[in-house]
């Protein structure tokens, strides 16, 4: 992405003190009203999820460094002072940090705590320095700093971010279609650093180096069109799962659902309904009244979100297919992706309509750019060798 500059998400020093949940929050805003205005929704790496994040109830103390930000106790003589126009300014939060000011360490006649912090800003209670604060509150496409698979997000709402998240200044649909597409899974398992468990980490430098198609303006609003309604989708599909999640908590008394009720909606009416008796107790036994009340709420909002589903997966293909003739890429190229594809891509190989795509809006050529960037920073084995002297042959010199 040359020409954009990725952000890292903060990074506190000691998450205890900056970071709480909604019932802290409140509580923290009915002791004292003004620091609501310092108290922002954050994500976590976790939170961000493909094309969009829903909204978690965390939320960060932005203490900010009184070093670039104009505190009311910005201007005082010395550490006492400041301390004391903090405490009469936020006496609610000033209670909280005076809290974590200075701990026993783990380990003896060790200590811990925000004031010894490597990286506080000015005064202890702040957090380190940063010149792009204003940055967070801006529209933008936050990621994860360590990725399974690709999840690239649109933030419309200004959240903050974790040091588990990095952020570009930029909300183009477009963009966000290219990072989330299979071609670039493909890319970037052979471009980035690769970590424990063969997770892939998209370090800053190299997000800067990743080779974007320009795409026809025709592409782009294509393209455009459909993400905006595959954000709307997937976001109504985690709404569907969260009120399933909730509903079963309330009425079954599940709070760990497991793994099998994640997606409920891949699920027929048996199969939830063994799902929610797997994951209870095995003392808490189901009536056979209580299992035909699963079925029948499994029917009443399980086939909306299936069809979600469908809908959701039939825009991830033809995106994926739009996205490889933005690139230029041939039949034979797509073909040769998927035998050669890394593990975990993020949408399974649909028919292949790629011919029509490249002479409508294609542009060919472009799949030069990925090979070159492959051929500079590939992962070698024999098997990936192979593969990427196709792609030269293909690409040309």
């Amino acid at each position: 992405m040359p020409g954009v500059k990725p952000y890292r998400g903060v990074l506190t020093g000691f998450n205890e003190a900056f970071l709480v949940d909604t019932p802290t929050r409140d509580r923290l805003v009915a002791a004292d009203p003004a620091s609501a205005e310092i108290i922002k929704p954050y994500l976590r790496g976790q939170d961000v999820q493909r094309w969009s994040a829903p909204y978690g109830g965390l939320h960060m103390i932005l203490l900010k460094s009184s070093s670039d930000f104009a505190w009311p106790w910005a201007d005082t003589p010395d550490e006492t002072a400041a301390e004391s126009v903090f405490a009469k300014t936020y006496p609610a939060l000033h209670a909280r940090m005076k809290r974590y000011e200075s701990l026993p360490g783990d380990k003896p006649n060790q200590v811990k705590g925000l004031r010894h912090r490597q990286d506080h800003g000015r005064f202890w209670w702040e957090l380190r320095p940063c010149a792009y604060y204003d940055a967070f509150e801006r529209p933008k496409t936050s990621y994860q700093e360590i990725q399974f698979y690709p999840s690239y997000s649109a933030d419309l709402n200004g959240r903050y971010g974790n040091n588990k998240t990095f952020f570009i200044p930029n909300t183009e649909l477009y963009l966000l279609a290219v990072l989330n597409s299979p071609l670039l899974w493909w890319h970037n398992w052979r471009f980035l650093p690769h970590m424990k468990d063969e997770a892939l980490t998209p370090v800053a430098f190299r997000m800067e180096l990743l080779p974007i198609a320009s795409g026809s303006a025709e592409a782009k609003d294509t393209i455009s069109a459909d993400v905006d309604r595959l954000i709307a989708v997937s976001a109504n599909l985690r709404a569907t799962t969260t009120a399933i999640h909730d509903w079963l908590r309330l009425e079954f008394g599940l709070d760990l659902p497991g793994r099998l009720l994640e997606r409920p909606e891949r699920l027929d009416a048996d199969g939830f309904a063994s799902a929610v008796r797997a994951a209870l107790p095995r003392r808490r036994q189901l009536s056979a009244a209580e299992i035909a009340r699963l079925k029948r709420e499994h029917v009443q909002t399980g086939s909306p979100a299936r069809e979600a589903a469908a809908e959701a997966l039939r825009l991830e293909r033809r995106l994926s297919d739009l996205v490889n003739a933005a690139y230029g890429l041939t039949p034979e190229d797509v073909a040769l992706m998927w035998s050669s594809a890394p593990p975990r891509m993020p949408v399974r190989r649909a028919s292949s309509r790629v011919i029509s795509l490249v002479n409508a809006i294609g542009r060919a050529g472009t799949s030069e750019m990925l090979v070159r960037s492959c051929h500079q920073n590939r992962r070698s084995s024999p098997a990936t060798e192979t593969r990427s002297t196709v792609w030269g042959r293909i690409s040309g010199p």
